[in-house]
């Protein structure tokens, strides 16, 4: 059941001025192309826009009777997470609580070649640790609670798959790593310094880490029979700094524009974070995508129904987030196209939209 292309409904050759870009949004063409997302059952979710830092855009879509979807409406952001959770070890940086170059030995000896692990190697995924989301490697585990205790034994019972920096391997145990990291050096628990270092202080009220117990989170969803049913996914208190907060597609918005106006950490720490374009594609908490020949700094994320990807380009100063808790039509896909309407003034659909066909 995929979709495996598009239909080009309408193509206009157009090249922005930077004055150009930011005052028109083509909202009609966005309009049009949710609406027939929607239509079709293709998914359900919600998208926004930023520009210079303003909201220009936001629609939520998808056909599910009880859910009451606006701005506010908040959703698992998965791996989004992890951003969240680098911004926070660097802010340690900046204030000399820590250095990239400490070893995880300082907090975590019991774990496979620890000595020779970072900080940093946590953060770009360069460890070798393995993914403890995966017990034994193949057998998924945590949509059930699990204690500290076990996820730690799992994590340290992992095989090592290369020593730090001979490769790159996406690591949810690296990053579960560090969110304990950040408990140990505030004596905190990671909702508590979330709260008091980030969400508070730039008024991001609808996120937050499941630590502290959000309440009307969006659920995931599955599409089977030609009907949208609810899915089981993680038990979130597992994936705490890894894929446990919930948010808003407005507050993520809010945040990553923060972030690269340098408001919540400086420009060279900014700089530090990012991949370098052309060669990396995680950085240390900021990954690279290239739509449409236009690069973005981000990150994305999957819980078991939720996808999340949000993205900002430094030369037009803009970002978009999109969630979709219920997904047909691939988020890169939808993203891509999107993206497409934004840059190109051009509007191309998913073909096959009769659902039967998938």
């Amino acid at each position: 059941m995929k979709i495996t292309g598009k239909i080009l409904i309408f193509f206009i050759p157009f090249l922005f001025s930077q004055k150009a870009f930011s005052q028109d949004i083509h909202t009609k063409k966005m309009d049009d192309y949710i609406r027939y997302i929607q239509k079709n059952d293709l998914d359900i979710g919600s998208i926004s826009v930023f520009q210079k830092g303003k909201k220009v855009y936001f629609k939520s879509f998808g056909n599910i009777e009880k859910q009451k979807t606006d701005r506010n409406t908040t959703y698992q952001i998965g791996s989004v997470t992890k951003l969240f959770t680098a911004v926070l070890i660097f802010k340690m940086v900046e204030q000399h609580k820590i250095s990239l170059n400490d070893p995880l030995s300082k907090y975590f000896p019991e774990v496979k070649n620890s000595g020779k692990i970072t900080i940093k190697n946590l953060l770009e995924h360069s460890s070798g640790l393995n993914n403890y989301v995966k017990k034994d490697e193949k057998i998924i585990w945590l949509k059930d609670p699990r204690t500290d205790q076990e996820i730690m034994q799992e994590i340290t019972g992992q095989r090592i798959l290369f020593s730090p920096d001979e490769n790159v391997f996406y690591s949810n145990s690296g990053y579960y790593l560090l969110g304990k990291i950040i408990e140990k050096e505030y004596d905190k628990n990671y909702s508590e310094v979330l709260k008091e270092q980030l969400t508070k202080p730039f008024q991001l009220s609808q996120t937050k880490s499941a630590l502290e117990n959000p309440k009307q989170i969006t659920g995931s969803y599955i599409f089977e029979r030609d009907v949208w049913q609810p899915a089981k996914d993680f038990y979130f208190k597992n994936i705490v700094g890894v894929g446990d907060i919930s948010s808003s597609t407005e507050n993520l918005n809010r945040f990553i524009n923060l972030l690269f106006n340098y408001k919540i950490l400086s420009k060279e720490t900014v700089d530090i974070m990012k991949p370098v374009i052309g060669k990396e594609i995680y950085g240390r908490g900021l990954m690279t995508f290239n739509f449409h020949t236009v690069d973005f700094y981000g990150n994305t994320g999957g819980t078991y129904g939720t996808n999340t990807i949000v993205i900002f380009d430094e030369k037009t100063d803009t970002s978009i987030t999109l969630i979709i808790n219920g997904e047909r039509y691939p988020r890169n896909e939808f993203i891509k196209d999107i993206v497409d309407i934004i840059y190109n003034n051009t509007i191309k659909f998913p073909e096959n939209a009769d659902k039967n066909t998938y």
